[in-house]
């Protein structure tokens, strides 16, 4: 073997590139594996992420459930009435409600509010027909009807009803004629 043609004077810059070509590349390849990791940890947090976004979502639907489980069990009937028992004024009417508690606890501060009219003309026990309190406080299993006082069809028609009550937990609502229950943010 003949090393002739190398100059000697060289080798160590030789073995110097070759050793930095070999760390070039080893660190290339570390390089590449942490990229690889950091990536799969990347993908890895998102899903978690998004995991813990749709905990939060139950999480939250499910207090929100339990908040109003009472509160849905208020049922709230209308009636719109017209000329009935007002011989003298036949064309005016009157909104009739009432107020249901099918929930095993009573709920308090129960008010029939008629789109800014004047207060309710009665508030009764239903079926004793005691009067009550205008705020009053419906037990479970109890009804309590509320009644405007006669007006126009067009005023009345222009306001409806809407119920607004604190349910057990102190949490107040509005329930609409149509059934949509709220929680009340005036409160």
């Amino acid at each position: 073997m003949n090393l002739g043609w190398i100059e000697w004077g060289d080798a160590p810059t030789w073995f110097g590139s070759v050793a930095g070509a070999l760390a070039l590349g080893f660190t290339a390849f570390t390089v590449r594996q942490q990229s690889k990791q950091l990536k799969e940890q990347q993908d890895f947090t998102a899903e978690q992420v998004q995991n813990l976004v749709l905990e939060r979502d139950l999480l939250r639907a499910e207090v929100q459930d339990r908040q109003s489980a009472q509160a849905r069990q208020v049922r709230f009937k209308v009636e719109f009435k017209t000329g009935e028992g007002f011989p003298f004024e036949p064309e005016s009417a009157w909104w009739a409600t009432t107020v249901v508690n099918d929930s095993d606890r009573a709920i308090d501060s129960a008010y029939v509010e008629f789109g800014g009219l004047e207060e309710p003309q009665a508030v009764r026990l239903v079926p004793s027909q005691q009067m009550m309190d205008l705020y009053c406080v419906v037990g479970p299993g109890h009804e309590v009807a509320f009644s405007s006082r006669p007006s126009s069809e067009d005023r009345l028609e222009a306001s409806p009803p809407v119920l607004t009550f604190t349910d057990a937990a102190g949490l107040s609502w509005r329930l609409t004629e149509d059934g949509r229950l709220r929680r009340d943010s005036s409160s």
